[in-house]
């Protein structure tokens, strides 16, 4: 890894400016930072890395990530996906290698994220605090749950699924169950088409 006194950072919004051929390579160990989104809503508290990056999805799904690297988003120990090529639009269908919205772990990503939103009736999904520090391996309630846990496969979710969202979600003020596929699929799908990402 890079320390700061061998590597320089610059911030991008994606767009590279017009100038010699001299002129627009980058010099010996340059890091461009790119801005993104993460998308099924947005997606606000959800943890990224990606290279020397790490922190937080802020209100609007915002994230950085280094220019040609990966990212990985996770909730506590809950890896949402794989780590995967990252851009400045990203939606659980870009969290599995081939994904789409008929992807049984793109689906199981959603329902995740849908069940345990803290905030009901706005536009975004809201992962809080302490969500976040519940779900971890070593904590006696949730760690056993975790390790059961498989995205991949519907069947084994739907038990371990419906488990995990109960015991993270019992400090909220209202009574929340794992959201079923069709319901997961179709957000998504509406979120997507908000976006850009496909036609109606």
């Amino acid at each position: 890894m890079l320390s700061g006194t061998d590597c320089s950072f610059v911030a991008s919004s994606g767009g590279v400016g017009r100038g010699t051929e001299e002129e627009q390579q980058p010099p010996p160990n340059l890091v461009i930072i790119v801005d993104g989104q993460l998308v099924d809503g947005p997606v606000e508290g959800v943890q990224f890395e990606s290279g020397s990056l790490s922190g937080e999805t802020g209100p609007n799904g915002e994230f950085q990530f280094e220019d040609g690297e990966e990212v990985r988003f996770f909730i506590g120990d809950i890896a949402l996906g794989r780590s995967v090529p990252a851009k400045p639009l990203m939606s659980p269908v870009d969290l599995v290698p081939g994904g789409d919205l008929n992807n049984p772990e793109v689906i199981n990503i959603a329902r995740l994220l849908q069940s345990l939103d803290s905030i009901r009736d706005d536009e975004r999904i809201t992962i809080p605090r302490s969500v976040r520090s519940l779900a971890n391996l070593r904590n006696p309630e949730i760690g056993s749950i975790l390790e059961l846990l498989d995205l991949s496969d519907s069947n084994a979710f739907a038990n371990s699924g419906s488990q995990l969202v109960a015991s993270l979600t019992g400090n909220y003020t209202f009574t929340t169950n794992l959201v079923d596929a069709d319901t997961a699929r179709q957000h998504m799908r509406t979120s997507l088409w908000k976006f850009g990402l496909i036609e109606r």
